[in-house]
């Protein structure tokens, strides 16, 4: 799974939506909860089938931010086949079993194949944090953890950091958690005055993607998410070295760039390598569902 940009837009905001549709996001998140008024929401649904339509020529996948006590109503407002997955903010594990339930029976109703529908979990608050271990392993639609920053910062009383990574605990206990149960973190580092600069120093710490709330951020954010020509070139020096070094009985190599390879090095040129390829694959796929037909 490739999901460097998370895009979030409210199926009201006429100009966020033709923002999205013409972004290079990897997934758009129709948000009907997280940064919708209570008030706002029945017109949000009303509007979600139209929205959806308006997104669906392009490459990204297309989720839905919903929340535990709304989620059949939102569903409902989508239709059949028209998100891959949704995106929720969630405090405990209980609330992670009514969003699976609730996805079990949207699917039976609507001929979707059982799990098909896959499931981000989103941390906003200090509550999440703590229970991330738990929240990780609720439910094996899971695929993802996203942290909020601004909502948990919220929560915190904390202003938004000009440098100091404020929520360095935070993230990290999540990218462990999601890590440890063999799904994705996505979130944004502090460190670093950019997108670009922010998400290359994510990628460099295992996280795979985060979300994003300005359409202008997205190119960026997937370039620092990918791996450079440089890491790849490097890695796969390390591999070549490796296998010569391997056929001719040694654990350990010099390789062109002066450094030492051994077997350790091995997993991570592999991992490398891998999302750079997975990476390859999204962003051809994108560019053929966007091709014009002749």
């Amino acid at each position: 799974m490739v999901r460097r940009s998370l895009l979030v837009v409210s199926p009201l905001d006429d100009g966020a939506l033709t923002d999205a549709a013409n972004s290079v996001a990897d997934a758009i998140v129709l948000d009907l909860a997280s940064r919708i008024p209570e008030h706002q929401r029945g017109d949000a649904r009303r509007a979600t089938a139209f929205a959806l339509e308006r997104l669906s020529s392009g490459g990204a996948e297309l989720l839905l931010w919903t929340v535990a006590d709304g989620i059949e109503a939102d569903l409902t407002a989508c239709g059949r086949g028209a998100i891959v997955g949704v995106l929720t903010a969630v405090d405990t594990p209980e609330e992670v079993h009514i969003i699976h339930e609730a996805l079990n029976r949207w699917e039976a109703a609507n001929n979707v194949p059982t799990s098909a529908t896959t499931l981000e979990l989103v941390v906003a608050t200090a509550k999440a944090v703590q229970n991330a271990d738990r929240l990780a392993a609720a439910s094996p639609r899971t695929v993802a953890m996203a942290l909020d920053d601004a909502m948990l910062l919220g929560e915190l009383g904390v202003a938004t950091p000009d440098t100091s990574d404020t929520l360095l605990y935070h993230r990290g206990r999540m990218a462990v958690a999601a890590r440890s149960a063999g799904i994705q973190a996505h979130a944004l580092y502090y460190a670093g005055a950019t997108a670009h600069d922010r998400a290359v120093v994510a990628r460099q710490t295992g996280l795979r993607g985060s979300l994003c709330f300005n359409p202008d951020d997205v190119a960026a954010i997937n370039v620092g998410f990918s791996p450079s020509r440089h890491e790849v070139d490097a890695a796969r020096q390390v591999l070549d070295a490796m296998q010569v070094a391997i056929e001719g009985g040694r654990g350990a190599v010099a390789v062109s760039s002066g450094q030492m390879a051994d077997l350790a090095n091995v997993r991570g040129a592999n991992s490398i390598i891998a999302w750079d390829e997975a990476v390859q694959r999204r962003d051809a796929a994108k560019t053929m569902t966007i091709a014009p037909s002749s």
